[in-house]
């Protein structure tokens, strides 16, 4: 039976009513610092109203949310809403006390002194990774212009703020200053490329960065298009002359993602964008200012998931941060990017309390609302932000479309489109065809047929993928043809990355590819594409759009490294070694190249190759979770690999055990919600500390987690490893069952029903992971694998030959067939296919293994030791190769040789019986009989119930023993 979904509506502390939410949905926001405790709660759908803080279900969450904050002297401090400080806007002086008032982004009318105050422009730039940002006493300098509190305190303790001011003069000259450099942008609609800080130059004053950072949070506050760019640049002049400001940094990053619907998109800005976040991170890499910057990057790239959990471990963090409600609103943004309207609200709202002047969270949440039905709401949000910027032109048209789709009002509706839509000023495409689109609607129902197609037409040229507007331009008898393709690239785009944040691939794929054709020389949007396209199991053909990226950008290094990827997925790493090296001549050093090399030698199997790429890479940038991740997963494999024979390999395999945990851990801190960081280090667990000890850190991470099905399949693959495969299997059906389009899960169960004996279901599940990705050798080739292991020789090699097919590059695939063949008594075919596998994959021992047992049974001995010579100098073997390698030098005649491998046969497993039984036909032939009857004497001891023990003792008897 399904579970019963219990759901809940909160009321804050001004009385709005807020829901329904799910108990996880609430249990989240209170760790996040959403809910305080002090908000009221009722269960639906007739619960009665009581504190949070008095529901069971959330009282743990709470006691944990509010671990550690320092209490609050009631007597001090009076009831507030929670807020972050950041600067005040300017006031009159009060001669009498404080001769000026600065910036803030909420002032407090009746001031009075902090419980705790971070000044950030007099604090140290740079803070070591062990390091908390320090407390500065309320009766500091009062010259400070950036004062930042502890949010975490604030939430339980309801502060006040106190903030100190320059001159009124100085904050005169300063708003002025950026009201005049707000029109220095484009106004003409062209892109923009995004401004990267250029080398450091002369250091800035302290009170040169102060006044320029008023500045520029005074224009970000203002939420325009022309203000971000004022604030860009001075961001950027700061960052140049005072290089270790991390925080400023941040504010960068937050401005980047605010232009990039206006950016060119191009490999120049991706790469301003990485250079910023790189350079950030490397000042503290878990500094949660520089999880600011990866989540805007990962975003910028349309990686939503990877920023959803970069943005989440942040929220979650007890560390004073003054950049809390930039999150909650990329938090809210990300949610809104789902349709997930209900959750996204009270983020918007956080983000709108803790920073009342930015106006951009003001409009987002007034635009959710509008999609809500809540037409009041909005409308009063969007008054409100128009109140403090009249000049907001994407406030003014939502307010237009709120007036006139919420209360049918056509004439105010046209008052607010009109004036917004005439005036200058940009913002996004998408917004403004909806404001041109009711334009064209309001002059259809007044009758003026011209001006309505007029408009019509233009808003149809802003958003082309909109029926509705297609529509309407041919209704009034317009023609849906658009004339300047290229300058709506970005739209497409827009629309593509909104598809992918909803899971649909191939519509994202479509809107991709319409922006590449838009504009040919854009190559980020092929390379959208080709990631779109690889999600719908289309590889050849995402392969083919990276290639177009890299024609189009050849400076664009992520094209050439996902290519690369893809390539070596599909076995072709002569082809991926071919575009990294053409990587590394765009790009010499650069950590992504180096990672895609060291990505490479992983699936080559060569461990020592990975670690070492992988260790450059990390010296380039030590931020970066993947190379980590890597690092973690090689070392633990080579670790696996090491037969520990002597003390030197002792050590080298505890050392490889004691790296790959180590660099698990060192990519858990970097991002805690990264599923491939915590999945690598619960394996690195089970491996170093005991199965147990990874199955106990997974199933807490599913508890944590359980909206993803990451943790439940890596718990799978840890039962499977350890042979429990109907703990597996169980796991694997209900990841299909929740999902049956999980190509992995179905593999998964496959292979647990194959262990099992279950044969027929197991073929039938490889079957159905067949059909998900039909352009992916790696279910059909488990089908063949499970045909020669029940004997079914004919179909298993059929079954290898279309894996071939499908990819000529698919590793083992001749050795299989040569395996099917040998098992079938076909030895000809089995040693053709043996060199098949060589040719391919030289470096891999199987093929060498099954050409030596052929020579055997053709009872050619001296090629089958050469061939077991070969296969172990590529891979540490066990002690069974090295005894069946002195049978065939035995029989070669070479006798000192195959004393030697029985030696080394010994060396690595002294109890294995089968090194007696061939040392006693070694002595046999030498004429050493009594040696020989011991020999033979320890078989039999170590293996008493022999298949050939009748046929030992007979040797024996025969020998005199």
């Amino acid at each position: 039976m399904s579970r019963i979904q219990v759901t809940w509506v909160v009321k804050t502390r001004k009385g709005q009513v807020k829901g329904p939410y799910s108990t996880e949905a609430i249990l989240r926001m209170i760790g996040e610092g959403v809910f305080s405790g002090q908000e009221m709660i009722s269960r639906l759908p007739d619960g009665q109203w009581t504190l949070i803080s008095k529901e069971p279900a959330f009282y743990d969450k709470l006691l944990e949310a509010l671990e550690g904050i320092v209490d609050v002297d009631p007597k001090k401090a009076q009831k507030m809403e929670a807020e972050t400080v950041i600067i005040q806007a300017p006031k009159p002086a009060k001669p009498k006390t404080e001769t000026s008032t600065e910036h803030s982004i909420n002032p407090s009318p009746n001031p009075k002194p902090l419980l705790q105050q971070i000044d950030v422009l007099d604090t140290p730039a740079y803070v070591p990774p062990a390091a908390k940002i320090a407390s500065v006493p309320s009766g500091g300098d009062k010259e400070s212009v950036i004062e930042l509190s502890n949010v975490k305190n604030m939430e339980k303790g309801e502060l006040q703020k106190s903030l100190k001011i320059p001159a009124l003069i100085l904050a005169v000259a300063i708003v002025l200053g950026v009201w005049l450099l707000w029109d220095t942008g484009p106004a003409d609609g062209s892109k923009i490329h995004l401004l990267a800080p250029g080398k450091a130059g002369s250091a800035l004053s302290d009170q040169a960065v102060k006044e320029k950072l008023n500045e520029a949070l005074f224009a970000m506050e203002q939420d325009t298009f022309e203000s971000y760019l004022s604030a860009q640049n001075k961001l950027v002049s700061i960052i140049e002359g005072a290089p270790m400001n991390i925080e400023v940094r941040a504010l960068l990053c937050v401005v980047y993602y605010e232009l990039w619907p206006f950016a060119v998109q191009d490999a120049q800005d991706v790469r301003t964008i990485a250079s910023v976040t790189q350079a950030t991170r490397a000042l503290n890499v878990i500094s949660p200012f520089g999880q600011v910057c990866e989540a805007v990057k990962l975003m910028t790239a349309g990686r939503y998931k990877e920023a959803k959990g970069a943005i989440e471990a942040t929220l979650e963090s007890s560390e004073p941060f003054s950049l809390l409600p930039v999150l909650y609103s990329f938090k809210a943004e990300l949610l809104a990017g789902e349709k997930d309207y209900m959750n996204a609200v009270p983020y918007f709202e956080k983000a709108t309390q803790l920073w009342e002047k930015w106006l951009d969270p003001q409009v987002a949440l007034a635009e959710v609302l509008y999609q809500q039905g809540d037409f009041t709401s909005a409308a009063t949000i969007l008054r409100n932000v128009l109140a403090k910027n009249p000049k907001h032109k994407e406030a003014k048209v939502a307010a237009g479309l709120v007036e006139y789709k919420g209360f049918k009002k056509s004439d105010t509706a046209y008052a607010l489109l009109n004036a917004a839509l005439e005036s200058k000023g940009r913002i996004p495409s998408l917004i403004e065809a909806e404001g041109y689109g009711v334009l064209a609607e309001i002059f259809v129902l007044r009758g003026e047929k011209k001006k309505a197609l007029d408009i019509a037409q233009k808003a149809f040229a802003l958003n082309p993928n909109n029926g509705e507007l297609r529509q309407l331009v041919i209704r009034l008898g317009g023609s849906d043809k658009i004339k300047g393709e290229k300058g709506r690239n970005n739209e497409l785009l827009y629309l593509g990355d909104q598809y992918v944040r909803q899971g649909d691939f191939l519509a994202a794929q479509a809107e991709f590819k319409a922006a590449f054709e838009a504009d040919p020389k854009n190559g980020t949007a092929a390379m959208k594409a080709a990631k779109a396209l690889w999600q719908l199991n289309q590889s050849f053909e995402a392969i083919e759009w990276l290639n177009k990226s890299i024609k189009a950008e050849p400076k664009l290094v992520s094209a050439y490294v996902l290519q690369a990827d893809y390539m070596s997925q599909r076995f072709d790493f002569v082809g991926a070694l071919q575009i990294l090296t053409n990587a590394m001549r765009i790009a010499p050093n650069n950590y992504e190249v180096l990672r895609g090399l060291a990505q490479l030698e992983f699936r080559k199997n060569n461990m020592v190759g990975t670690i070492n790429y992988a260790l450059r890479a990390a010296k380039a940038y030590d931020g970066d979770i993947e190379t980590f991740i890597l690092l973690s997963k090689a070392n633990g494999l080579l670790a696996r690999s090491i037969v520990p024979i002597n003390k030197k390999e002792i050590e080298r395999k505890e050392n490889a055990a004691k790296d790959a945990i180590r660099y698990a851990t060192k990519a858990v801190e970097i991002d805690a919600t990264n599923p491939e960081a915590q999945i690598t280090y619960a394996k690195m667990l089970a491996q170093t500390n005991g199965v147990d000890s990874g199955i106990t850190y997974l199933n807490e991470l599913i508890k944590r987690f359980s909206y993803t099905m990451d943790y439940r399949i890596a718990l799978a693959e840890v039962y499977k490893s350890e042979d429990r495969y109907s703990q597996a299997k169980e796991i694997y059906e209900r990841a299909t069952e929740a999902d049956p389009r999980s190509k992995k899960a179905w593999l998964g169960l496959g292979e647990s029903e194959k262990a099992l004996g279950l044969n027929d279901r197991a073929l039938k599940a490889f079957l159905s992971a067949a059909v998900l990705d039909p352009t992916d050798g790696e279910a059909l080739f488990q089908a063949g694998k499970l045909y020669l292991e029940t004997s079914r020789f004919e179909e298993a090699i059929q079954q290898f030959k279309r894996v071939q097919r499908l990819n000529p590059n698919y590793p083992r695939t001749h050795y299989y067939i040569g395996k099917a063949a040998f098992s079938s008594g076909d030895f000809a075919t089995a040693l053709e296919a043996a060199k098949a596998e060589k040719k391919l994959n030289p470096n891999v021992a199987d093929s060498y293994i099954l050409a030596a047992e052929v020579f055997t049974a053709r009872r050619q001995y001296a090629e089958c030791a050469a061939e077991y010579s070969t296969a172990m100098k590529l891979r540490p073997q066990g002690a069974d190769i090295y005894v069946k390698s002195a049978q065939c030098y035995r029989q070669s005649g070479s006798l000192d040789v195959a004393e030697d491998m029985l030696a080394l046969a010994s060396a690595r497993e002294s109890g294995y019986a089968e090194i007696y039984r061939e040392q006693g036909a070694i002595y046999e032939m030498k004429g050493d009989t009594r040696s020989a009857a011991q020999a033979y004497n320890k078989y039999l001891g170590l293996s008493p119930n022999a298949l050939d023990r009748a046929e030992i003792e007979a040797k024996m008897m025969r020998l005199g023993n």
